[in-house]
């Protein structure tokens, strides 16, 4: 199903030849607020984060259902495509984000996307396992490596394959999101807003119906469903 004409109209307002990411900011964040609307339950929130080594900030978009992130995009501008030194950079900025999610997931599968403009790659971290795909490609000692190279951006958000690549991220995030505890508290000891009341670790692993989750400081709550435990859905 084609992408809604307002959604196609804002893409097409944006100059392909920009160097300022921030004028793609305005149709994605539409593009995500469509395929996940407020009245479900989802929130759409920009998070400016500052680049490791650097006076730069960039703004990541997080996906929410009741406070707990499902899904991240990292934008760039189309014109950083070509460099790949750009390239590299923005595949490490989004592995960072990873690593900064992992004490705050909530679902089997948390996705992250990378763009360049309308250019897009599919980043999936398996809670399982701790697994992240595509996998980093290590630099060689002695020759030059493109450790992050340009087919891994394979999809665009306007190309028909894209789009149904993004439906299907989108739909299989959605049946997660339909299993998630309205009881189920994530907190954050990476800068993330804490999403509920914090308990002592000893009291809340003692909670009736309180089983632990896949890492500290995350607690889902089968049954207890008091609201000094949980912010309210």
């Amino acid at each position: 199903m084609p992408w809604p004409e307002f959604v196609v109209r804002q893409f097409k307002l944006v100059n392909q030849f920009t160097t300022d990411e921030s004028e793609y900011y305005g149709p994605f964040n539409t593009l995500l607020t469509t395929v996940f609307p407020p009245h479900d339950n989802y929130q759409v929130s920009p998070k400016n984060k500052r680049i490791t080594g650097s006076i730069d900030s960039s703004v990541i978009y997080i996906v929410m259902k009741r406070k707990v992130p499902i899904l991240f995009v990292e934008i760039k501008t189309y014109q950083a495509f070509d460099r790949a030194s750009l390239r590299k950079e923005a595949d490490e900025q989004i592995r960072d984000r990873f690593l900064d999610f992992t004490g705050n997931v909530a679902i089997p599968t948390l996705y992250g996307i990378s763009a360049f403009g309308t250019r897009f790659s599919v980043y999936e971290y398996t809670s399982e396992t701790r697994s992240l795909t595509p996998y980093r490609i290590p630099p060689h000692p002695l020759i030059l490596t493109d450790t992050a190279p340009q087919e891994r951006w394979n999809y665009d958000v306007m190309e028909s394959e894209g789009e149904a690549r993004f439906m299907e991220i989108v739909t299989e995030i959605k049946k997660m999101a339909a299993d998630l505890n309205p009881n189920c508290c994530t907190f954050s000891f990476n800068g993330y807003d804490r999403h509920c009341v914090l308990l002592p670790l000893a009291g809340a692993m003692a909670a009736a119906g309180l089983r632990r989750g896949g890492s500290i400081g995350r607690y889902c709550a089968s049954t207890y469903s008091s609201p000094s435990f949980c912010a309210s859905p």
